[in-house]
């Protein structure tokens, strides 16, 4: 007879690798924040030909060559974002940057100081906070994509070979005393039946078998939180030289480390009453290395219009992931819970090279504009693994980063003003274009361990910022607002119908630099 069989959402046990890696993963960990001392962001960054400024040794290295006077200072810091999610803050507050750049007067030949320099900035602050119900959800569900996937797992491995699915088809599957039991995705084997309803039978009396349906439950309403938090920092080493005051040469060392988390809970109702919440953590470490070169140029002697230009390798990253889901799940006074967590797994990951062309222009000693354009091209981001294991899961990620992502381009324009020597006054704005193609998605692979089923197609982001400066004998203290606005496209998960839910990544940032030059 026709066999019904129905399947407990739920989380097996597991140890699998965590191949939780995509394209939205490498855009996190390439991307940087407009950060640095309160100068460099109270002027938009745009200090690659100007100069002058410590922060610079992170984008053109050689602006530090622009220091006549030894220079060390910190900067204090802190980002308002929206309110916390699932017990986490949406402000937190750090030290931000601490360097120093040391002056040699060598005066020989043309060569006319050689400065070196270390700083220390917070490249990026991931503080981030999402709680939104999700758009025209009704009549659709999260557990569609899940059902293809647990398709796909019967027929790379049948349900025999339980053991070699993935985490999420794992979230839609159970296998308890031989049997499957019930829950949220009802698969159905169907035979073949003649007109009058009997089973068709083979040579040896068993009915013909003519394939596997997956039933999933639609949903009247969802919502979605998610909270992201932790950072990447950017440690650099400088070396600069000024040739005839003219020219003006920098190479820097950067030393990264990552350190990012994430937690996310998706809740959806059904309509036959049924109800779940998926709560998804997932933990990214990782430390890396690039270099930079920079050269400034003052082409016209009498004039002090200035270009630079500056090369970034890429960020050579060695990485560790570790994650893990739970589900509470409750249909007619039933309540279910489980929860999974998989080995830490270690992979490399290569950002883009970056290029920047700068321009600055002064009138003497009251007035500076300067802009910069950089240019990175998401889409040559690569993963790679150690040694021969998952290197196909990787190649189809790698081609995924192709697909989904695309260059991206980066304007700062800023200015600042000397209405008196000690006082100064700036502002800067940065575009940065979105690197995410049309159409992008996030692709999860049906042995993968990956468990979360939301991504965003972020959208171009504007930066704002406001400045004040007061210099002193043997110091100063400046202050700078900065003001990002970002909007983005949330799919809670990966349905052709399902319509986007918008949501914003705005939030503010207030700091303050202490110096000292002698």
């Amino acid at each position: 007879m026709m066999k019904k069989v129905s399947i407990m959402m739920t989380v097996a046990l597991a140890s699998m690798g965590a191949m939780a890696q995509s394209s939205y993963d490498a855009y996190n960990v390439a991307s940087s924040d407009l950060n640095g001392t309160a100068r460099y962001v109270g002027m938009g960054g745009a200090l690659g030909a100007l100069g002058g400024d410590i922060s610079v040794m992170g984008s053109n290295p050689a602006g530090t060559a622009m220091f006549r006077k030894n220079d060390m200072s910190f900067t204090l810091s802190g980002v308002f974002g929206d309110d916390g999610v699932l017990g986490h803050d949406g402000s937190r507050a750090s030290i931000d940057n601490a360097g120093a750049v040391v002056v040699l007067d060598v005066d020989e030949g043309g060569l006319q100081y050689v400065n070196f320099g270390v700083n220390f900035t917070k490249n990026r602050n991931f503080l981030s906070n999402v709680r939104t119900g999700i758009d025209n959800v009704r009549g659709l569900s999260q557990t569609a994509q899940i059902a293809d996937m647990v398709r796909n797992c019967d027929i790379q491995f049948g349900f025999e070979n339980i053991d070699d699915w993935g985490a999420l088809p794992y979230l839609a599957t159970n296998l308890y005393d031989g049997e499957y039991v019930a829950s949220l995705i009802d698969i159905e084997d169907e035979f073949e039946v003649d007109d009058k309803g009997n089973f068709v039978l083979d040579k040896d009396g068993n009915p013909v078998y003519l394939g596997t349906s997956y039933y999933w439950s639609p949903a009247n309403n969802a919502s979605f939180l998610k909270s992201q938090w932790g950072s990447t920092s950017q440690t650099d080493m400088n070396i600069s030289f000024n040739v005839l005051d003219k020219y003006f040469f920098g190479a820097s060392v950067g030393l990264y480390n990552i350190n990012y988390h994430r937690e996310s809970m998706y809740s959806e109702v059904g309509e036959y009453g049924n109800s779940y919440d998926i709560y998804n953590y997932y933990d990214s470490r990782g430390d890396g290395l690039d270099l930079k070169f920079g050269f400034i140029c003052r082409p016209i002697d009498d004039s002090p219009f200035r270009f630079g230009i500056d090369v970034h390798t890429p960020t050579w990253y060695s990485m560790e992931d570790a994650r893990g889901a739970n589900i509470n799940y409750s249909f007619d006074g039933y309540q279910y819970y489980n929860e999974e967590y998989n080995t830490p797994f270690e992979y490399n990951y290569r950002t883009p090279w970056k290029f920047g062309l700068s321009l600055g222009y002064t009138v003497d000693n009251y007035f500076a504009v300067g802009a910069e354009y950089e240019y990175t091209d998401m889409s040559t981001a690569k993963y790679t693994t150690r040694g021969d294991f998952y290197s196909d899961y990787y190649y189809a990620q790698n081609e995924y980063i192709k697909d989904n992502l695309k260059g991206q381009s980066t304007l700062k324009l800023g200015m600042e003003v000397k209405p008196n020597p000690a006082v100064s006054i700036r502002a800067g704005y940065n575009y940065v274009s979105s690197p995410f193609r049309n159409n992008a998605y996030n692709t999860l692979y049906y042995a993968d361990d990956f468990t979360e089923t939301d991504y965003t197609n972020w959208k171009d982001t504007h930066r704002f910022t406001i400045g004040l400066g007061y210099r002193y004998k043997g110091g100063y203290i400046d202050l700078a607002y900065q003001y990002q606005s970002q909007k983005g496209d949330l799919y809670a998960f990966d349905e052709v119908n399902l319509t986007p839910t918008q949501i914003d990544n705005n939030r503010s940032q207030l700091m303050c630099t202490f110096g000292f030059r002698f």
